[in-house]
This record gives structure tokens, sequence and C-alpha cells, in this order.
């Protein structure tokens, strides 16, 4: 099932963190957690979304994306770190572009760790999610992976 492969890379990547950083400690979510997000963002979560959370420790986690061509001066990797439930929350229902695209259907994901302030979203609608930043300035969208999956496949740690 395509959901699966979410979650087994997910465990993989985490795997990846660890054998790189030893003393990486990140942590899941509950389901308690999962429920007060449904709640407050006024969403039904997927199921994939709800296992992801809750078995897979990534909140926390810091990993890079090949966001951009690299040239002499930029490697062209940018850094995120994944976001907990309350970080979540707190994109959609108090900062933009987390209100404006929540309607959309896109949810919180990721920060980026250099500071941009320009969040990393999913769109939940989908089995298997495009990973999208967008920009703060303007709403517009910068596709950074496929799919959830090939985020976590193609990680640099």
């Amino acid at each position: 099932m395509i959901n699966n492969e979410i979650i087994i890379e997910a465990k993989r990547l985490v795997e990846r963190i660890k054998l790189k950083y030893p003393d990486f400690v990140s942590k899941t979510a509950s389901e308690r957690e999962l429920a007060k997000l449904e709640r407050e963002l006024k969403i039904k979560l997927p199921e994939w979304y709800i296992e992801l959370f809750t078995t897979v420790p990534l909140i926390d986690a810091e990993l890079g994306i090949q966001e951009d061509e690299p040239d002499e001066d930029y490697d062209g990797i940018s850094y995120i770190i994944w976001g907990g439930v309350d970080d979540i929350i707190d994109e959609s229902n108090k900062y933009e572009p987390g209100i404006s695209v929540l309607k959309d259907g896109y949810v919180f994901l990721a920060s980026c760790s250099h500071g941009s302030g320009d969040p990393i979203y999913i769109k939940l609608s989908s089995m298997q999610p495009s990973v999208f930043r967008i920009y703060h300035d303007d709403f517009s969208k910068n596709q950074l992976a496929d799919d959830l999956t090939s985020l976590f496949k193609n990680a640099i740690i």
C-alpha cells in the first residue's frame, strides 16, 4: 500500500539520522495531541498521517533538501526542522501563509532552519502529498519533493 511507503521511508530516515548523530533525540505525537490538532484546525487527519506522527520519531528532526542547483558559493541544500503538533497549530492559526493556505488543504510540516520564515507544507488531501515551501511574502509555492516518500528517501543528513 502506498501509505506504508511513507512510514517505511520515514523510519529509514530516522535510522540514518541516528547513525550520523547517535545523540539525536526526537519525538512522536500522541493520539491525544493529534485529536487536538484536528479540533484546532477543524480538519480530519488521514490515517497514514496519524500513524506517521505517532510511530515515527520525526518531530524536531533536521534534514536537508536539494532545493536549488548548486553553484560555486552555495550547495543548493535547504535544511528544515520537522514540526510538532503545537508548531502545526501555531503556523496554521497564528501566522501567514499558514492561515491562508489551510483553507486550500495545506498543512504545516516543517520550518526552515536557516530562518527564512518560508515554511514547508503538504496538501493532506493526497495519499502521497507533494511537499512545498510556501513563501510568506506572496504565498507562491516551490515544490521541494514529489511526495513525502521521496522527501524521506532523498533527505540529506
